[in-house]
């Protein structure tokens, strides 16, 4: 468990005297004292809200301890001090399933993925939404100054049912490139991504914050952003339903700890604390973290979800936006298929 993490135990636990939470496995009627969050990417920039509801107190008033769980990711860079902390699983699904943790994060379209095509035995459903939009820049060798010089070259991608892949397509056919006038390479991981752009294989890169910056810094641009593309949906929360229709009140508070965090990130009177937090957690510079939450401050990258309640409609853009590029077949599926919105729209009440 993280040094931030073990802050505010002591603190928590005493507002647990009165609060049971379900145990792991959703037929068990033992009880836990603690909410168990699997993560394989700890220094994430898009944990942000959860690191704030921790390092605020926001999980405390709530009467709920988080605890993260770690696991090695198989292609990300572990954070210093970073374990597979749970020894009867090699992965966060593998932990979800087996019942050794409670809660984990996940892409909307690799969800989907999973679920359409029953990847994965487990059955898993998103109840919250901490990151709206993630920021993804298509940044670019020196030599190429527009979406056009990029015909015929490679662009790296993150996978083919990935809503980066996706996102990334649809910013350069708004661009006039099509999928047959580049060349698309699968790396998952942007430091990787990042690596084939500086041995001149890839012409572009689509890379996530802070790994953009070390380019910038090399001497390539960025063409433009994910973002461009129009209202997207990122990231869930996703859990066991089982799970958490036994653990309905924690479910919900933990909604409310994480919609307080985004509301003070996004409050300007606490631009210093924010920034502050963030230095910490991701080991950047005050300019550099500056730089990383100027995108996150922006409303027009619209990063942050503005309410707890999730938008079907931007579930249905992403939905169809999946099919558009053929990750999806005829008929689309329904968004409520993926989401759970009534856990969401209690903790807004």
């Amino acid at each position: 468990m993280s040094t931030y993490l073990r802050r505010s135990l002591g603190a928590a636990f005493l507002a647990l005297t009165a609060f049971g939470l379900g145990s792991c496995g959703a037929d068990s009627t033992a009880e836990v004292a603690t909410l168990r969050y699997g993560i394989d990417d700890e220094r994430n920039f898009n944990r942000l809200p959860q690191v704030i509801a921790e390092r605020e107190g926001f999980f405390a008033r709530e009467g709920l301890n988080v605890e993260i769980v770690n696991f090695a990711s198989s292609f990300r860079e572990p954070a210093e001090g970073q374990t597979a902390a749970a020894a009867d699983a090699t992965t966060v699904r593998e932990a979800m399933d087996s019942g050794s943790i409670h809660m984990s994060r996940q892409q909307l379209p690799l969800l989907i993925n999973d679920v359409m095509t029953g990847r994965v035995s487990g059955t898993y459903v998103g109840v919250s939404t901490p990151i709206t939009n993630s920021v993804y820049f298509l940044a670019v060798r020196p030599e190429i100054t527009s979406f056009a010089d990029l015909r015929g070259k490679v662009v790296t991608i993150t996978g083919l049912h990935d809503g980066i892949t996706v996102w990334t397509r649809e910013l350069l056919a708004l661009h006039g490139l099509g999928k047959d006038d580049v060349e698309l390479k699968v790396i998952a991981g942007s430091q990787a991504r990042f690596t084939c752009l500086e041995s001149g294989e890839c012409a572009a890169a689509s890379l996530a914050q802070p790994a953009v910056f070390q380019a910038l810094d090399a001497g390539y641009q960025v063409l433009g952003i994910t973002n461009a593309v129009g209202p997207l949906f990122y990231q869930l929360d996703i859990v066991n339903p089982a799970w958490a229709a036994a653990n309905r009140d924690a479910v919900i508070k933990y909604i409310r700890a994480i919609t307080a965090a985004v509301a003070f990130i996004q409050d300007p009177a606490n631009r210093g604390e924010v920034v502050r937090v963030t230095m910490d957690f991701m080991q950047e510079s005050e300019d550099r973290t500056r730089q990383m939450l100027s995108y996150v401050w922006d409303p027009a990258n619209r990063v942050l979800p503005q309410q707890p309640a999730f938008n079907l409609d931007d579930t249905r853009d992403a939905i169809a936006l999946l099919g558009k590029y053929d990750v999806l077949a005829p008929p689309l599926p329904a968004p409520e298929r993926f989401v759970d919105p009534s856990y969401a729209a209690a903790a807004g009440q």
